[in-house]
């Protein structure tokens, strides 16, 4: 495997496709990391090559880090405590659908040589691409303060530290971050694997210990079925495994590979097909490591006798992220709480640096680069989010767990506007050409998919209104809301703004 000595350019500048509202080369944007990874020349047998995949492995990772975030974890222990394993299947097909979409962002930026930041802001006029920007920038803000939060409560479990003190920590990963770019991109994802280790270890070794019914799990998995108290938390499931930011992440994670200056329809083809698996093995470590917490929390909560924290009728309350260490505590020993502790501070780790990569990607993708010094940028996409997640840590810290379903609420109205414009550019025969864009039965299944959860996450919401009791504000907003998505949904990406079909390339600095 061969890797450059120099920074090099995560999006390239020589794309593809440059649209009417802007000249490409104003809006191109470099992102700090050094090393780009050499693919090597395609295989000429086409037959399937371990060495190969290893070239290729690492962007499927850190995009599978966002399905394991504090929220997910969160959504996991009380899927577990309130329905046992009869949510499993959900679960599975959960991941299964964000594969199929994740795959469309892996296809737009191996086709096109840029990610989806740089397409839309090209793609929509300047009004439309500032407010699709800001839902996204809504969206990172969103799942940040879980993160950063998550993380917090993992040091509050460890030390005792109050939320606060937790956040202040928290934000000193932005410097280790900046160190850890200075190694090159192979040394991050390492990195990002080595907690998705951690993760690993200590949810499994919870699962082991709690003594989990293998029948119960092959049970659940298979048999669809929907218990009528956990309707919220399969709403939850699915609204918040799919994630905006991730989208725009992980089309700009595969161009950390160099597959030439100009790259054929046979190497594209080669890097979609080692992309695509290597995704599909991340999400299914994804799938084990939710699927392990769900059985834990079945088992010491849902299966568990009648034990302080539940009364005859069910759950008094349902636990959160700090409630369960305690009741892992309870169950499975003092060392249970601390294995909890560390898989959470994994978690939270993991995904708060991924998210401020992904922050960078948007903002400059959006606006261009503006910011003269990486951790000018750092600093500034860091503060995006660490204000708010101050605010919650003082204002909010013992109400969280309310505070995080209005998180995932505000998550789930962002994901539309990445979503919708990805379905569209993917189909397009101008952006990806006529024989790499999608597939009538890709393109209708990746469709299908977005409207169910776009559906589920329009349910949730509507619920979250009435729970405000249809206040006129909010149903303004709604109205204005549903508006927009309408409008971005019909808004065609016509010859009027696609100008250029060039035969896409990929920059490799020396």
């Amino acid at each position: 495997m061969t890797e450059s000595d120099e920074t090099t350019t995560l999006c390239p500048a020589s794309s593809s496709h440059s649209y009417q509202s802007l000249e490409a080369s104003a809006w191109d944007v470099e992102i700090d990391i050094k090393d780009q990874v050499d693919t090597g020349e395609v295989d000429s047998d086409n037959r399937f090559s371990w060495s190969k995949l290893l070239k290729y492995m690492g962007p499927g990772w850190l995009m599978a880090i966002a399905y394991l975030d504090p929220g997910n974890l969160e959504s996991d222990l009380q899927t577990g405590a309130i329905a046992g394993y009869q949510l499993l299947w959900l679960l599975f097909w959960c991941h299964a659908a964000g594969l199929a979409i994740q795959t469309l962002a892996i296809r737009l930026g191996v086709v096109t040589g840029k990610h989806l930041a740089q397409h839309i802001r090209q793609a929509y006029d300047g009004r439309t691409a500032k407010v699709i920007w800001f839902f996204s920038q809504c969206a990172i803000i969103g799942s940040d303060i879980q993160e950063i939060v998550g993380t917090a409560i993992a040091l509050r479990i460890f030390f005792n530290l109050p939320i606060w003190a937790g956040v202040l920590i928290t934000a000193t990963d932005t410097f280790f971050f900046m160190w850890l770019q200075q190694f090159g991109v192979r040394k991050i994802e390492a990195f990002f694997m080595s907690l998705i280790g951690i993760m690993v270890a200590c949810f499994f070794t919870e699962m082991i210990s709690s003594g989990p019914d293998i029948g119960a799990i092959v049970e659940g998995m298979w048999l669809p079925r929907i218990p009528t108290n956990a309707t919220v938390q399969a709403v939850g499931m699915i609204g918040c495994l799919l994630m905006p930011h991730d989208l725009y992440l992980h089309s700009a994670l595969v161009g950390s590979r160099f597959l030439g200056p100009s790259p054929s329809a046979a190497k594209k083809k080669e890097a979609n097909f080692y992309f695509t698996l290597e995704s599909a093995l991340a999400l299914l470590t994804s799938y084990c490591i939710n699927l392990a917490i769900v059985v834990v929390f079945a088992q010491v909560y849902y299966q568990a006798p009648l034990p302080t924290w539940m009364t005859s009728d069910g759950p008094a309350r349902l636990p959160g992220l700090y409630d369960a260490a305690e009741v892992l505590e309870r169950t499975l020993g003092p060392m249970a709480r601390y294995l909890w502790a560390a898989g959470l501070l994994a978690a939270g780790q993991s995904s708060t640096m991924t998210g401020t990569l992904a922050g960078q990607y948007v903002m400059e993708g959006f606006f261009g680069k503006f910011f003269k010094k990486q951790w000018h940028r750092m600093a500034c996409t860091r503060a995006v989010a660490l204000i708010p997640s101050m605010l919650v840590a003082l204002y909010a810290a013992d109400r969280f767990d309310t505070m995080g379903e209005l998180l995932n609420v505000v998550q789930s109205l962002c994901l539309p506007m990445a979503i919708i414009p990805l379905l569209k550019l993917t189909s397009s025969e101008t952006v990806m050409t006529p024989d790499e864009k999608n597939g009538g039965w890709m393109n209708t299944i990746c469709w299908m998919l977005s409207v169910v959860v776009i559906g589920f996450n329009g349910s949730a919401f509507m619920e979250f209104l009435q729970a405000w009791d249809y206040h006129w504000l909010l149903l303004c907003l709604s109205v204005l809301y549903f508006g927009f998505v309408g409008y971005i949904l019909y808004l065609p990406l016509g010859p009027s703004r696609v100008l250029d079909t060039k035969p896409s390339s990929h920059s490799h600095q020396q």
